[in-house]
C-alpha cells in the first residue's frame, strides 16, 4: 500500500468533508456530527486487525530466525496461506478506509471549529475523536500489511529486491 496514495485520499476526503459540512450548514440544516461511539468502533476495529496480524508477524519473524540459524526443532508458530492473504487484504482495506474516514471527520471537525461554530463538547471533540480513530485504523492497516511482506529471496533477480506480500 502506497503511503502517498493514502495521504492523497486523506486530504481529498478532508476537503470533501469540509465542503459537505459547509454545504449542509449553508442550506440552513444542522450539520450532522459523529458521536463518541464512531471513534470507539474505529479503535476497536484497529485492535481486531492488530490481533489478527500478530500471528503473521510471529510466523515471519520465526521464519527469518530459522533462515539465519537453521534448526530441526518444530516450529513454534503456524500460519496457513489463506489466512495470511485474508489478513493482508483486510489490512489494505482498513488502511484505505481509515484514511478516507479520518479525512471526512477531520474536515467536518475543522469546519465545526472554524466558521461552523459547533459546540466543543457535543460536536467538535466527538468528531475529532472519530477522525483520530480513523487515522489509527489506517496506520494499523499499514503496519499489519507491512508485517505480511516477505523478505527477498537469496540469489534472486534484481527485480525481487523489494520483497513480496504473503
Amino acid at each position: 500500500m502506497s503511503i502517498p496514495l493514502l495521504a492523497v485520499a486523506l486530504l481529498v476526503s478532508g476537503v470533501i468533508g469540509a465542503a459537505l459540512s459547509a454545504a449542509v450548514a449553508s442550506s440552513g440544516a444542522a450539520v450532522p456530527v459523529a458521536g463518541w461511539l464512531s471513534g470507539i468502533v474505529l479503535l476497536a476495529l484497529a485492535g481486531v486487525l492488530l490481533a489478527l496480524g500478530l500471528p503473521m508477524r510471529r510466523y515471519l519473524r520465526e521464519s527469518e530466525e530459522r533462515r539465519l540459524t537453521p534448526t530441526l526443532a518444530p516450529r513454534r508458530h503456524q500460519l496457513d496461506l489463506p489466512t495470511a492473504y485474508r489478513t493482508i487484504l483486510l489490512a489494505r482495506s482498513a488502511a484505505i478506509t481509515g484514511a478516507i474516514v479520518a479525512g471526512l471527520f477531520a474536515g467536518q471537525a475543522l469546519h465545526l471549529a472554524g466558521p461552523g461554530g459547533g459546540d466543543l463538547v457535543r460536536a467538535i471533540l466527538p468528531t475529532a475523536f472519530a477522525a483520530l480513530g480513523g487515522l489509527v485504523l489506517g496506520i494499523v492497516g499499514i503496519i499489519v500489511e507491512r508485517w505480511g511482506t516477505l523478505p527477498p529471496e537469496d540469489g534472486g533477480s534484481a527485480a525481487d529486491t523489494e520483497g513480496t506480500t504473503a
